[in-house]
Order: structure tokens, then C-alpha cells, then sequence
């Protein structure tokens, strides 16, 4: 037991040894061409080992073609995230979304880590923006500079424009198949990380905004973000405020949170004074307790007796296959099987996962010390991966059995809100709910596909010159439906784009098209 011990000392010292000013001077280290040029025969070999569907959207010798001229074009020494600009479109060009290369950040010093908590990385954070028809716009009044109203054009952020991070990254990442959707939707969502991997930690930033036609520059700065202590007069040791307190508390534990946007994650409300029309908004499939958030929301829908239920899966970019398939379960009208057995690529393959790879001395140790059980479920992910008469082999995960429908089911009309950040675990419940007739999708098409994604197991793969992280699904899921042409996502029977004057106005078309829709039934 001593010698376990002193073993998992010397670890944790060695895993934490390179200090942070010496990691981030690696980063503006440029990297020798044999040492570039070996991690995209890495890359090549770890994709065409591991994923199970490479060629689904482009062509063996077009993707061999693409690696053979990157190597070519790598005729001298380049820094890590040089070279990410150059692989990543190659990743990308096999159209899989959950397949990616992502770029090197620095590490904060410990003081950078106390600024950061005092301010936030930046004000960009706090932004409440969108992408249309290739402009920013400020959508929401900021905290960091009042004098911005909402519908101002941001030109710059410290002299870089939105059109050039959109320019220089959208090739990083693809969608699922060929859609069009996802890369302005993502691109919204991500455009303050960006901007983080371009300027670093910022506090304040100068910004230049079209506001009205006057085109002007301003400074937005992080107020402090630690919490300051109240007054002893506006204390209140009441058991109103605690009772409040508690219940905050529990809707975060069960709902999920944001702590960034204050959203909770999984809300359920009502319209209608006859509560006829329930708002099921799933912000995404990760945080919260879902199957007690279902189990407590289909309990209120079925004792105010709501005849519409309408899924807000807008920007909701995917989770836990296991959420969406208990969310199914209060939807489908007969019994069901979820997904198909999974693709692999052999029968091993899922060892090929990151349990070893993780951030920090301390989970490093606790990683060793549960490796015999991580033996133990490796071992039983190859018994029940089979090869078939196709000759591939396929994962029989749980999943694939057959599930009955709760017994306090909607059974009520579905509709569906979706748009091109509706992805992964997102299009995999709109795909059976689509296939099996269940509802009606109203909006623009998903930028996860509708036939399959590869997701499940997502280990994460350091590149071993660069030290650039690549990571991608080793399983292809795919429903029991399936529509041609492939390589498109769930498309909406009513196509609905909120335009910028809607969003800025609080307008939900989309919303609005159902409710409208069943105020006309009713009359």
C-alpha cells in the first residue's frame, strides 16, 4: 500500500511538471516540417483505423489526395496553431460534425486566474449578438457600455471584424452531410470563442459599431465579478428567502443552468389561459436530472390536460443519447427501438477511448486507480460487438432494445422548433420523431443529419508534434429511419426565419406559426 502510494505521488509530480510559462512559449515554437508532416500521417491513420464512417460523404482517393497534398504543401517550420489552419479544412472535408482539430489556447498564470474570476476572460462574453446575413449585431443592452442599443452593427472588436473571424474559421468545422445551415448558427453561437483564441484574455475591449448610420468607437469593460458582501440592512434570515433560496436551488440541480446566459436549461410553461398549448424548451441534453425534469413535466402536462405540445430544440447542439431517448418515451405512441447497433470499426475499437487523458495531476491519479474497472467495461464492449453479414461490425449497446412508451404519454399533436444549430443528439430525436410521423417541424433544417452521426465514445487525440487536440465519435448512431437524398438534415414542413427586426422586437415566428395554427383548428 506505502509503495502504491509513493507510486501515485511521483505520477501526479511528473503529470504537473511542465510549468504553465513553459507550455504557453511552446506555443509560439515553431514546429520542424518531418515533425508537421508526421502528425498528418497520425491524423490520416487514426481516422481511417477509427471511424466508422469516413466515407460516407467523400471519396477514399479524394480524401487520400487531400492528406498527400498537405504534406506536399508543408515546405517549412510552422507554430501549432499555423498548422490547425491548415489540417482542420482537411478534417472537415469529410462533412462529420462531431469530427474536429481544435487549436492550442494558452494557459492562464495564476495571477491571469484571479483577474479572470475578478472580470470574466472578456466582455465579448456577455454579448448577446447575431450573425444575419453576414453581420454582427448587438440583439440585447449590454452591461459593459449602456449607450449600445440593441440593433447596433458591431464593425471591429480591437480592430479584428466579425467577417474575417467568420472567414478564418468556418473552414475549421463542418456540418453533418452538405446543409447550409449550421456554419452561420454555430458560427454565432461561437463567435466570442474566437475571438478568445485570437486576442487571449481581454477586460476591456475597443469596439466599433454602426449605431443608426453614425459610426462610432467605444470601449466595453468587464464590471467585477466578485460577489460583493450586502449590507446587513438588506440581509434577511427570513424563512420566505430561504424557502426562495432552496427552491432556486433544486430548479438548478433538476432543470440544469447556465450560469453565463442565467437560462436554465430544461424549461416547461404554458400559454393559453387554458394552459392548452405546453413549451417544452430543451436548451441541450447535458445538464440537469432529465429523467426527474420529464417525469415532473409530463405530470403537470397531462393534469392540465394541454392539447399541444411544442419542442423548442432551437440552438440546442446535442448530449446524452440517453436523455433524448427518455424524452422519446413520453412522446412515442407504441413501442419503439430508439437507434440501430451502432458501427465500429472492429471489435476493439472502443478501447481507443481518453480515459487517460485528462487535465490535471489529481484525475490523472484517481484515472490509475480506477483502471481496473475501466478493463472490466472494455472488455464487455468487445463481447457484444458482433461482425455481420456485411462484414462490419456493430456495437449492441442498450440502446437498440426495445423501449415501451410512460404511461402518462403525451398524446396530444407535436410540434417540433428546430433551426441549423439543432445538432447531434438534437436530430437523432427529431429523426425518429419525424420518421414515425409523430410531429410537425416547423422552422430550418438541422444541421445534424438525419440518416446518422458519428458521436457515442469521443475520445480526444493529441497530435504528437503540433500537440493539437483532435477528437471524433467512434460509433456511427443511426434511427430506424432514414431519408434520401443522405447527407441533409431534418427539414421543416413549414419553413420559418425569424429576421433580424423579429429578434430584435422579442418576435418568435416560429412559436407564433403554431400558435396561430391552433387557433385556427379550434374554430
Amino acid at each position: 500500500m506505502r509503495i502504491g502510494v509513493v507510486l501515485l505521488s511521483f505520477i501526479v509530480v511528473m503529470y504537473g511538471c511542465v510549468s504553465v510559462e513553459t507550455y504557453n512559449r511552446q506555443l509560439c515554437t515553431p514546429k520542424s516540417v518531418s515533425a508537421l508532416r508526421s502528425d498528418v500521417d497520425f491524423v490520416h491513420h487514426k481516422l481511417e483505423k477509427l471511424h466508422p464512417s469516413l466515407y460516407r460523404y467523400i471519396s477514399k482517393p479524394e480524401l487520400d489526395r487531400k492528406f498527400d497534398s498537405l504534406k506536399t504543401a508543408i515546405t517549412s517550420p510552422m507554430t501549432s496553431n499555423e498548422f490547425f489552419f491548415r489540417i482542420s479544412p482537411v478534417v472537415a472535408s469529410v462533412r462529420q460534425g462531431h469530427t474536429r482539430v481544435f487549436p492550442l489556447t494558452r494557459r492562464l498564470t495564476k495571477n491571469e486566474m484571479i483577474k479572470a474570476r475578478k472580470y470574466g476572460a472578456s466582455p465579448v462574453m456577455k454579448l448577446h449578438l447575431g450573425w444575419v446575413d453576414h453581420r454582427l449585431y448587438l440583439l440585447k443592452t449590454t452591461a459593459s457600455d449602456s449607450t449600445l442599443k440593441p440593433g447596433t452593427e458591431i464593425l471591429s472588436l480591437d480592430s479584428i471584424t466579425p467577417q474575417q473571424l467568420f472567414a478564418k474559421y468556418a473552414p475549421t468545422f463542418a456540418s453533418d452531410g452538405f446543409n447550409t445551415t449550421f456554419h452561420d448558427r454555430l458560427f454565432n453561437k461561437k463567435f466570442a470563442s474566437y475571438f478568445y483564441y485570437e486576442k487571449g484574455m481581454r477586460d476591456s475591449v475597443l469596439c466599433k459599431v454602426n449605431d443608426g448610420g453614425v459610426v462610432r468607437s467605444v470601449w466595453l469593460k468587464s464590471p467585477d465579478q466578485r460577489k460583493k458582501k450586502p449590507e446587513k440592512s438588506l440581509l434577511s434570515s427570513s424563512d420566505a428567502v430561504k424557502q426562495k433560496k432552496r427552491v432556486f436551488e433544486h430548479q438548478k440541480k433538476v432543470q440544469g443552468y447556465d450560469a453565463l446566459t442565467g437560462e436554465f436549461s430544461k424549461n416547461l410553461r404554458f400559454m393559453g389561459q387554458d394552459s392548452s398549448v405546453a413549451v417544452l424548451t430543451v436548451k441541450d441534453f447535458v445538464k440537469g436530472k432529465y429523467k426527474r425534469f420529464y417525469a415532473d413535466s409530463f405530470r403537470k402536462i397531462d393534469s392540465v390536460q394541454s392539447r399541444v405540445l411544442v419542442l423548442d430544440l432551437r440552438d440546442n447542439t446535442g448530449g446524452d443519447l440517453s436523455d433524448i431517448q427518455c424524452l422519446y418515451s413520453y412522446l412515442a405512441e407504441k413501442n419503439f427501438r430508439f437507434v440501430k447497433p451502432a458501427l465500429v470499426t472492429s471489435k476493439t475499437s472502443l478501447w481507443h477511448d481518453d480515459y487517460f487523458n485528462v487535465s490535471s495531476p489529481s484525475q490523472f491519479a484517481l484515472r490509475i486507480l480506477g483502471t481496473p474497472g475501466w478493463l472490466v467495461y472494455n472488455s464487455l464492449t468487445t463481447l457484444i460487438t458482433h461482425k455481420k453479414e456485411d462484414g462490419r461490425y456493430y456495437f449492441y449497446y442498450p440502446p437498440i432494445w426495445q423501449k415501451h412508451p410512460k404511461d402518462n404519454r403525451f398524446k396530444g399533436k407535436v410540434f417540433v422548433l428546430i433551426n441549423g444549430c439543432s445538432f447531434s443528439a438534437s436530430s437523432v430525436i427529431s429523426a425518429n420523431l419525424k420518421g414515425s410521423g409523430r410531429a410537425l417541424f416547423v422552422g430550418e433544417e438541422t444541421g445534424g443529419a438525419y440518416n446518422s452521426c458519428v458521436a457515442g465514445q469521443m475520445p480526444s487525440f493529441t497530435l504528437p508534434g503540433s500537440k493539437l487536440r483532435m477528437s471524433f465519435g467512434l460509433l456511427e448512431v443511426a434511427t430506424p429511419y432514414a431519408s434520401t437524398p443522405d447527407g441533409r438534415g431534418i427539414m421543416p414542413d413549414v419553413p420559418v426565419v425569424p429576421s433580424l427586426d423579429d429578434r430584435l422586437k422579442g418576435v418568435d415566428p416560429e412559436l407564433q406559426w403554431v400558435v396561430d395554427n391552433v387557433a385556427k383548428q379550434a374554430k
